[in-house]
């Protein structure tokens, strides 16, 4: 049977996703690029976007600097929801 709706949970997540690819995409930076500037394995940088509940702080300042992230977009990463 297929799912009507999201939890809250999966919600979260997918918003932070969307979030930070967004991003990535007006800036015009790969997850490669990312991956060099925090100095992490591509792969870590894979499995925090897939979890961003697992992202560590240092990781999100970082991308806040490289992404250019505004006030509004980091809150929608930390809170989970559109409507900040």
């Amino acid at each position: 049977m297929p799912k009507v709706k999201l939890t809250d949970y999966e919600q979260k997540r997918l918003i932070a996703r969307a979030t930070i690819k967004n991003r990535m995409e007006i800036k015009q930076i790969t997850v490669r690029g990312i991956a060099k500037r925090l100095n992490k394995p591509v792969s870590t940088l894979y499995n925090r976007f897939a979890h961003p509940e697992i992202m560590r702080l240092d990781d999100l300042w970082t991308l806040v600097s490289i992404l250019g992230l505004s006030d509004q977009e980091i809150l929608q990463i930390v809170r989970g929801r559109e409507d900040v």
